[in-house]
């Protein structure tokens, strides 16, 4: 069995070295950049702070789905959103049916060998669709069974924007580079913003590592008796 804790601790240590290593470059003025190159990269900044973000996600529930694979239960003794969200990633004739009579006689087949197994590895791999934004990260949340976040949590609460909010402008900073805008029309990345932005990133990363060790601890990944 792995120590979930441990490597996901480490995990999150990694991504905030990532991050502070990004903010001293770009922020404190310890290396000497061009103004040109500056004002380019703290408009990346943005886009590198989300990848890190959405990183983050797609590693966590990797080692989350490691882990409840390394107990070796049976199938069916994982909960119901576990069991629909392998069920949906092995078998996407359940979204397409497939038409041709071959296609069907195959899935049965695929079927009736899932189901002569007690035992499966659930599916490693989760859809952050590009863009983890509250609804998505939500979303991925429930596909385990896990406790979602409100609209508004701690700090992001009235009368400062919600969690949800603060998620969308991040996303659409992000956007704004990521899917080709012109730098020079984008809004002025300063320190201040940068910083909302890492704060938001951090406090995510340790809440979500909050909301994993709840699972473990009260197994809430086993379906209910």
């Amino acid at each position: 069995m792995i120590d979930f804790e441990k490597e996901h601790l480490a995990m999150i240590e990694q991504k905030e070295n990532v991050i502070f290593e990004i903010e001293r470059v770009l922020f404190t003025q310890r290396y000497k950049i061009s103004k040109k190159h500056l004002d380019i990269f703290t408009v990346q900044s943005i886009a590198m702070l989300y990848a890190i973000w959405e990183g983050y996600i797609q590693q966590s529930f990797q080692l989350y789905i490691k882990y409840i694979n390394s107990l070796n239960l049976d199938f069916n003794d994982f909960n119901d959103n576990i069991v629909v969200f392998h069920m949906d990633n092995c078998f996407k004739q359940f979204h397409s049916y497939p038409s041709k009579n071959l296609g069907k006689i195959n899935f049965y087949a695929k079927l009736a060998n899932h189901y002569s197994e007690k035992k499966h590895n659930i599916y490693s791999s989760v859809n952050t669709e590009s863009n983890v934004s509250y609804d998505v990260m939500n979303k991925l949340l429930s596909q385990f069974g896990l406790e979602l976040f409100p609209e508004r949590w701690e700090r992001y609460n009235y009368p400062a924007p919600s969690l949800k909010e603060k998620m969308n402008t991040f996303l659409r900073y992000r956007n704004g580079v990521a899917h080709g805008g012109d730098i020079e029309s984008e809004e002025k990345v300063t320190n201040e913003i940068f910083s909302e932005y890492k704060n938001l990133v951090k406090d995510l990363m340790y809440e979500i590592h909050n909301k994993f060790m709840s699972a473990i601890d009260n197994k809430s990944y086993l379906h209910p008796s």
